[in-house]
């Protein structure tokens, strides 16, 4: 699966570099000199090579660094470390990525807002006259994938139903990145099978409202361009995130929300692909996936598990020994069903931990969001 981000721009870094001094073969550098540094390479395990001054340097970085960039930056201080301060790009960057990965942080729960409040502002009876200008057969096929991303009983009967969801939310629907810039006029042509998945119809529905309001005086239409755009945004954002994150750090991350008898819940999901472990050592064909669940009865809960060649270990948190408690009894019809499915089971348990969903998930984007320094190595 490779997720594309939906557009490009140009962007400035305010960043630093700090270079060891036992770099060998490291350029002579003064005070207040501005020279530019070129990516020769990246990895997603934060190793850099940069070219500075004809000299090829190795890099640890957290920045978002793309092999072919041009950047100028500024010597800070010389001791007792080499500081760069990167004050400016010399080629045009993509600062839309990093546009979106700020509204992304500025309200992490938009998407989840979307859900709560869109199944009603785009149900046929809220739209009343806008629903058959529109058509009342896209608007009810919008109400029909929104209601097929919520996970309810009803999903439990879709095996394929996180498979799906990917598709018809719309993370997979760009094209390249050059031609939806090229095309940015004309959005509804960067699509795969627009009219399948959310962001391809709500592309759609945004279009039709721009031309009504093109037409006439049409309050109702403003309101809801507003919310539809707004709403691209937010899927655009997790669009970013995703592209970044497998980029940069092999993983995924998904959010669903989760239909209940009192309320609605989110589950966040992260899946990590790993060639090597903490250790450096080979774990090729790992898969880590963090489900963060936020429950109506049950409270949060905190599900790990680790998945190496038909080898599952799975182990939940809960901060309530009494939740715990419930849990476990359905554990050994859990592994029954993995192992129908062809896994052998490492572990499998439900403990008792201080679970807090929100450092969970800002732990999973920190480095994401840390984007400000790079220690040079020899």
């Amino acid at each position: 699966m490779k997720i594309l981000p939906p557009a490009i721009a140009t962007h400035k870094l305010n960043a630093l570099l700090q270079i060891q001094k036992k770099v060998e073969f490291l350029p002579s550098l003064l005070v207040g000199e501005v020279v530019e540094a070129e990516i020769m390479e990246t990895s997603r395990y934060g190793k850099t090579l940069i070219l500075l001054k004809n000299n090829r340097v190795m890099a640890s970085s957290e920045l978002l660094l793309r092999k072919g960039e041009k950047i100028a930056v500024r010597v800070a201080q010389l001791h007792p470390k080499v500081i760069l301060n990167i004050v400016q790009d010399k080629i045009s960057q993509n600062s839309g990525l990093m546009d979106h990965l700020r509204f992304y942080r500025s309200n992490p729960k938009a998407l989840f807002e979307f859900f709560t409040e869109g199944i009603d502002r785009l149900s046929p009876e809220n739209l009343g006259e806008l629903a058959t200008v529109l058509g009342k057969k896209e608007v009810n096929n919008i109400q029909s994938v929104l209601k097929s991303l919520i996970f309810s009983r009803e999903s439990l009967k879709t095996p394929f139903f996180f498979r799906d969801y990917i598709y018809k939310f719309g993370y997979l629907m760009e094209k390249g990145l050059e031609e939806a810039l090229k095309k940015k006029s004309n959005r509804t042509t960067n699509v795969r099978n627009a009219s399948q998945n959310l962001k391809g119809q709500l592309l759609s529905v945004s279009d039709r409202l721009e031309l009504l309001m093109g037409t006439k005086n049409f309050f109702a239409a403003e309101k809801l361009a507003g919310f539809i755009n707004s709403s691209l945004k937010t899927i655009d954002s997790h669009q970013v995130i995703n592209y970044l994150f497998q980029e940069h750090e092999g993983k995924y991350m998904f959010q669903i929300p989760l239909l209940f008898p009192e309320k609605m819940g989110l589950a966040e999901i992260f899946v990590k692909f790993r060639d090597q472990d903490s250790k450096g050592k080979d774990s090729r064909g790992e898969r880590s996936v963090l489900f963060l669940l936020n429950m109506d009865v049950l409270g949060d809960i905190v599900v790990d598990a680790k998945i190496k060649t038909k080898k599952i270990g799975c182990v939940l948190k809960c901060e309530d020994e009494n939740v715990c408690d419930f849990i476990r009894p359905f554990l050994a019809e859990l592994g029954e069903k993995l192992m129908a499915l062809g896994y052998g089971i490492d572990c499998l348990k439900c403990v008792t931990e201080k679970v807090n969903l929100k450092i969970k998930s800002e732990g999973e984007f920190q480095n994401l969001f840390s984007q400000e320094s790079i220690n040079i190595i020899a």
